[in-house]
C-alpha cells in the first residue's frame, strides 16, 4: 500500500519545512497524502488527559479501563466537543453547543498543556503567510475549537469524504467559503489491536474531479467498500496508510477518499480532531470541529 510514489512530509515542524517551504499549500493541492508529526504532544500528557475524562464523567457511556468488550459495542462513538456535520442543521443549537464546549476546554486542560492551542500554532507554521483561528460567523460566533472522538473497538468507517461544500452542503456557514477542507488528527488514546496496521487510509482520488465514483456512492459521500475496493484495483489508484502512535498528528485532505478502518481490544480509540478551510489567497484558516 505505502509502495508508491504519493508519500507525506514526516519530521518535526523544522525539518518539514526545510523539506517544503509551504506543507500545507502542498497538501491542499494533493500533492502528498498526509503531514505527520510524531511525539507532537507528549505521549504522558494524553495518558493524563485519557484519566480526566473520566475523573469528570464526560464519557459516561464508555467502558471503564479494563472493562472486557466482546463483539461490536451499541455506538460508534462518544464526542466531547460541537460538530458541525451532526448538528449544523441547526444554527442556534450548533453555536450554543460550542459555547458550552468553549467553557469546558477553559479548565480540561489545566496543569497539563493545551493540545488543541499546540494544533493550532502547528497549522500556522506549516502555512507561511497564514493564521489558523477558531472559526467564526461575522457576527462573532465561534464555532467549536476542536473535538475529542471516542471510537469504539470493532467499528470503522467506509471510505468517504469529509466537506462542508460537497457532502454537507452548510452554505448558510462562514466556512463555505473555502474551497478546499483539510483534516487534523492527534492520536490521544491508541488502540489495542489494528488489523490492517493503520489508522486511516488515505486514497489518491478526490471526489469533486472523479466523477465515475458518484456512481458508487452509499449515501453521504461514502462508498460501498468493496465495490470501491475493486475500482480502486481497476484504477490503480495510489493510497496511503497511516499508523500512529499516541502523541501523533497528522494532517489530511479530507476531500481525498479516506476510510477510518476497524480495529480490535478492549478499550476506545481516542483522537483530538479537527477540520480547516485552506485558501490559497485567504490570510486566515479557519478551524472548527
Amino acid at each position: 500500500m505505502n509502495n508508491s510514489k504519493w508519500k507525506p512530509l514526516e519530521g518535526n515542524i523544522d525539518e518539514l519545512l526545510r523539506k517544503n517551504n509551504n506543507p500545507m499549500k502542498a497538501l491542499a493541492a494533493g500533492e502528498i497524502p498526509a503531514i505527520i508529526l510524531r511525539n507532537a504532544y507528549p505521549s504522558k500528557l494524553c495518558s493524563q488527559l485519557v484519566s480526566r475524562f473520566y475523573e469528570r464523567d464526560l464519557v459516561p457511556d464508555l467502558p471503564k479501563p479494563g472493562e472486557p468488550i466482546t463483539g461490536k459495542y451499541g455506538f460508534e462513538r462518544i464526542d466531547i466537543g460541537t460538530s458541525l456535520s451532526n448538528i449544523g442543521s441547526d444554527q442556534n443549537h450548533f453555536f450554543t453547543d460550542a459555547e458550552k464546549t468553549a467553557q469546558l476546554y477553559e479548565t480540561l486542560f489545566e496543569e497539563m498543556g493545551n493540545p488543541i492551542h499546540r494544533l493550532y500554532k502547528t497549522i500556522t507554521h506549516l502555512s507561511p503567510g497564514k493564521q489558523a483561528v477558531t472559526a467564526h460567523e461575522p457576527d462573532g460566533r465561534h464555532y467549536g475549537a476542536a473535538i475529542f472522538r471516542c471510537h469504539m473497538p470493532n467499528w470503522g468507517y467506509t471510505p468517504h469524504i469529509d466537506s462542508v461544500r460537497l457532502r454537507d452542503g452548510l452554505k448558510n456557514y462562514a466556512v463555505h467559503r473555502f474551497h478546499t477542507q483539510l483534516g487534523a488528527i492527534l492520536l490521544v488514546q491508541a488502540p489495542e489491536g489494528k488489523p490492517t496496521g493503520f489508522d486511516s487510509i488515505i486514497y489518491r482520488s478526490e471526489w469533486e474531479k472523479n466523477q465515475e465514483l458518484k456512481h458508487y456512492d452509499a449515501g453521504g459521500k461514502a462508498i460501498q467498500t468493496e465495490v470501491f475496493y475493486d475500482y480502486a484495483k481497476k484504477y490503480k489508484i495510489e493510497s496511503y496508510g497511516v499508523s500512529l502512535a499516541e502523541g501523533d498528528i497528522y494532517f489530511f485532505n479530507s476531500h481525498y477518499l479516506h476510510e477510518a478502518p476497524c480495529f480490535t481490544g478492549n478499550r476506545p480509540r481516542i483522537v483530538l480532531a479537527a477540520f480547516f478551510g485552506y485558501t490559497d489567497d485567504d490570510p486566515e484558516i479557519f478551524v472548527w470541529s
